[in-house]
């Protein structure tokens, strides 16, 4: 197929699919299966899709006991099919409740040493990897609100690609709040240690009673998602 003539049509089917989805007349499942069928590899990178925390490392916890770790899985389920109806190609580093490489005979801190490590491996272990982690955010001042993306210095791409995202982010949100994609400090273990182009994507603060409220909401979910893939995309078009 002519690749301007599959341009053309993917962003239609797309646009179509996304509508389905987020009017839950198909579930991600049957979107994600029909349209990658269909779809040509039009993308040389792999997206790794990163869910923070897992397992005994819960993250974040809202004052309802809403726990850090399911809403980023959630979050990364739907970029995961998201990012199929555009035909970019995806990895998830978890793709349920547990920490990764967990092993019950070991520490705690034994173990998320061993997660960690994990993620960094699974990363490394595709061709042409763009490293994209998952997380919520909390703050002593619950008046702090609003997504925001950091970058590893290790590659510069990874700030173009953070830049992308936090416009589509407050292009897309609502309500809208301004924040700025920022470098990662150098205490974080992923962005201090891979290469590739690397983000961290802090989609709210679960101190903020509003924010918590709408992140553990189905349909915000899914609007942070596609607003996610809209950056990945536009910077892998670039790129």
């Amino acid at each position: 197929m002519d690749m301007s003539i599959w341009k053309q049509k993917r962003i239609i089917l797309a646009a179509i699919a996304i509508i389905a989805v987020l009017a839950a007349t198909l579930t991600y499942r049957d979107v994600f299966q029909a349209i990658s069928a269909f779809a040509p590899h039009t993308y040389q990178n792999i997206l790794v899709l990163d869910a923070g925390h897992g397992g005994m490392d819960g993250g974040a916890v809202a004052e309802d006991g809403t726990m850090e770790q399911d809403i980023n899985l959630a979050i990364v389920r739907k970029c995961e099919a998201f990012a199929g109806l555009f035909g970019l190609h995806t990895m998830l580093t978890r793709e349920d409740g547990n920490s990764i490489d967990y092993d019950p005979e070991q520490s705690i801190r034994a173990n998320k040493v061993a997660d960690i490590h994990a993620r960094v491996r699974i990363t490394n272990s595709v061709r042409n990897p763009i490293f994209l982690s998952v997380h919520l955010n909390k703050f002593t001042d619950s008046s702090y609100s609003g997504a925001q993306v950091f970058w590893s210095k290790n590659n510069p791409e990874g700030q173009l690609l953070a830049q992308q995202i936090q416009s589509t982010l407050t292009r897309g949100l609502s309500p809208v709040r301004e924040r700025q994609a920022k470098q990662a400090a150098d205490s974080i273990y992923l962005m201090k240690t891979l290469t590739c182009p690397a983000v961290i994507v802090e989609c709210g603060f679960l101190s903020n009673a509003e924010e918590a409220r709408l992140l553990a909401q189905d349909d915000y979910q899914k609007r942070l998602a596609l607003c996610i893939i809209d950056g990945c995309l536009q910077y892998a078009e670039q790129s």
